[in-house]
């Protein structure tokens, strides 16, 4: 499937940027395996021969004429940092994840602003 959006992307003349991000539950690992949580996942995630990252970039090793970069996380974290740039004017927010499992991730603002509220 990413291959053919790659490919369609492509044709309409799209300049894609060569970065795949993947949103998963479970405790991620820095090499992108999953350590736990993924038993709702279809197949054993949890293997040590299972590792979505490495099997995609050797699937899809350029998108353009650049080396393809991916990333895999914890889908709530994933959640969280995406608000980034909604969250500028509070100090912290968190994010809870019914659905995968459960899951949550805190978040706090490092950019010198104390917050204006609290939401």
């Amino acid at each position: 499937m990413l291959k053919d959006l790659i490919t369609k992307a492509d044709n309409e003349g799209f300049k894609l940027a060569p970065f795949i991000g993947i949103a998963c539950p479970g405790v991620i690992e820095s090499d992108g395996s999953i350590a736990k949580g993924a038993q709702n996942l279809p197949g054993n995630w949890e293997s040590s021969k299972f590792n979505l990252p490495i099997t995609l970039v050797e699937a899809i090793p350029q998108i353009g004429e650049h080396d393809t970069a991916i990333v895999m996380h914890n889908d709530g974290v994933v959640q969280g940092l995406s608000e980034v740039p909604f969250m500028q004017d509070v100090k912290s927010w968190g994010v809870l994840t019914v659905g995968t499992g459960l899951g949550n991730a805190r978040f706090t603002n490092r950019n010198g602003k104390n917050g204006k509220s609290e939401r």
